[in-house]
C-alpha cells in the first residue's frame, strides 16, 4: 500500500479538493451542486452510515457518469480504526464498499481515508486485502472539524490550497453561499482547478 498527501507533478495547476464524512445532506448537497454547476472536480470520502448519501443518490450518479466527482472510502460508522480489532476494521472499510457498490455501482477502490487519519500496519494491511491500497491523507486542512468559525476556514483555505495538494474538507454542517463563493475565488485567484484523484493519479 501507499499513502498519498499530495498529487503527482503536472504543468497544469491542480489540487484535490476533498469532502469527507456526510452529517449534513444539505452539506453533501450543497457541494454536488459546486462540481455539477462549476469546474470544480471533487472527491467525496464517503462514511456510508449518513442518509446524505441516500437522498443525493440520483445527483450522486450522474455526477460520477460525468466524471465530475469521485467517491472514497471512509468507513461505515467512522470508527478510530486504530483502536478496533482487524475484524472490526474489515467490517468497517467492507461495509462502506459494499454500500458504494449497491446504491451506485461504484467501486471505490484503491482510496480509502481513515477516520481522523489515525492509521497503523493493521489498517493499511487489512485495507490492502480488500482492495485499498491508497490510503488518502491530506496536505492542508480547512479546519472546519474542529471549529465552524467561517472566518477562520477562509483563513485555513487561503493558507493551504495551492498547487499539487490534496486538501480536506467536511460536509458536517451547511456552509453559507458566501463562504463557499470566497473559497472558489482563492482557486480561481490561485489559477487553480479541482481534479479527482483519479484524474491526478489515473487508473
Amino acid at each position: 500500500s501507499t499513502t498519498i498527501s499530495m498529487l503527482p507533478h503536472s504543468k497544469t495547476r491542480r489540487f484535490a479538493w476533498t469532502i469527507d464524512d456526510g452529517v449534513s445532506s444539505s452539506a453533501v448537497g450543497k457541494y454536488l451542486d459546486i462540481a455539477e454547476r462549476g469546474d470544480n472536480h471533487l472527491t467525496l470520502f464517503v462514511t456510508s452510515c449518513y442518509d446524505s448519501w441516500r437522498n443525493h443518490s440520483k445527483q450522486i450518479s450522474r455526477l460520477l457518469k460525468a466524471g465530475k466527482i469521485q467517491l472514497g472510502n471512509h468507513t461505515v460508522t467512522h470508527k478510530d480504526l486504530t483502536t478496533v480489532s482487524e475484524a472490526v476494521i474489515k467490517k468497517e472499510l467492507y461495509g462502506c464498499h459494499k454500500f458504494l457498490l449497491e446504491e451506485f455501482g461504484y467501486d471505490a477502490r484503491p482510496y480509502f481515508r481513515p477516520p481522523y487519519g489515525s492509521t497503523n500496519p493493521a489498517v493499511r494491511s487489512v485495507a490492502a486485502e480488500l482492495g485499498y491500497t491508497v490510503q488518502t491523507r491530506w496536505y492542508g486542512s480547512f479546519g472546519d472539524a474542529q471549529s465552524f468559525d467561517e472566518e477562520r476556514i477562509l483563513q485555513f483555505a487561503n493558507k493551504w490550497i495551492a498547487n499539487g495538494r490534496i486538501v480536506i474538507d467536511h460536509s458536517n454542517r451547511m456552509k453559507s453561499e458566501h463562504l463557499l463563493n470566497q473559497i472558489q475565488e482563492v482557486v480561481k485567484a490561485r489559477g487553480l482547478h479541482s481534479v479527482t484523484l483519479t484524474e491526478a493519479f489515473g487508473k
